[in-house]
């Protein structure tokens, strides 16, 4: 199959935002992504109520073909857009969402890169003529490219050397302290929400991209037992 390693990925994402920001990557916090979509790309963003009978789809990016079910003064219509229009439900402009929306634009931007990075057609090509596709088939392909989107999409949001920048300025340039592999300390847990926010992002998505460029610093889980809960035990294991 036809798909970028996910350490492609970063690299195409990073390299492409450091070309969009220039100078002022060295600077970055929170990248700009709807001026990456805009600019750098070259699409529009649009907001609308969908409407669709699947009730997660929240964005969608236009092949100028393929009609968008939006609610419209009340009614429910097929919509048809602009080839590489960007379309993000309309709920998702709240404040509150704002995490949601940037990561939303971030992967159907990811969707862009890649279809200019391997064409549909590249794609497709693994297709073998005379097999018989059962449904699980084509599910396994589509969450497989699916997947390699939203890593695109969180290297865009998320560039090495954003979240570089934001480690250091936050202290920790060798990484985030952990226990085992996912126990954060209270202090930690601020830290990364603060941090978080400072790259415009969600908890679990900026824990997730932490864990993805290998910035975890980790510490044994039994120190954290004794030291931070208290439990002390010198015994034998029981049988």
């Amino acid at each position: 199959m036809n798909l970028l390693n996910n350490e492609a990925i970063d690299e195409l994402g990073e390299a492409m935002i450091r070309r969009y920001l220039g100078a002022d990557a060295d600077n970055c916090f929170c990248v700009d992504i709807e001026g990456f979509v805009t600019e750098f790309l070259g699409s529009s963003i649009q907001y609308w109520t969908f409407a669709e009978k699947d009730s997660d789809k929240i964005g969608f990016v236009s092949d100028g073909l393929t009609p968008l079910l939006v609610s419209d003064k009340g009614k429910r219509v097929p919509q048809i857009f602009t080839k590489g229009t960007v379309v993000i439900e309309k709920f998702l402009r709240q404040e509150r969402n704002s995490a949601k929306r940037r990561f939303t634009i971030a992967h159907e931007g990811g969707h862009i890169v890649i279809e200019r990075a391997l064409p549909r057609a590249s794609y497709c090509r693994e297709f073998d003529s005379e097999r018989r596709y059962k449904p699980s088939d084509f599910k396994d392909l589509f969450n497989l490219r699916e997947a390699q989107i939203d890593r695109l999409g969180a290297a865009l949001l998320m560039p090495r050397f954003a979240v570089r920048n934001v480690l250091e300025h936050f202290g920790v340039p060798d990484g985030v302290p952990i226990y085992g592999d996912n126990v954060l300390r209270a202090e930690e847990k601020l830290l990364v929400h603060d941090m978080a926010n400072t790259m415009g992002v969600s908890f679990s998505a900026f824990f997730i991209r932490l864990r993805e460029l290998d910035l975890l610093k980790r510490y044994d889980i039994d120190e954290f037992i004794s030291k931070e809960m208290g439990f002390q035990w010198d015994g034998e294991p029981h049988e």
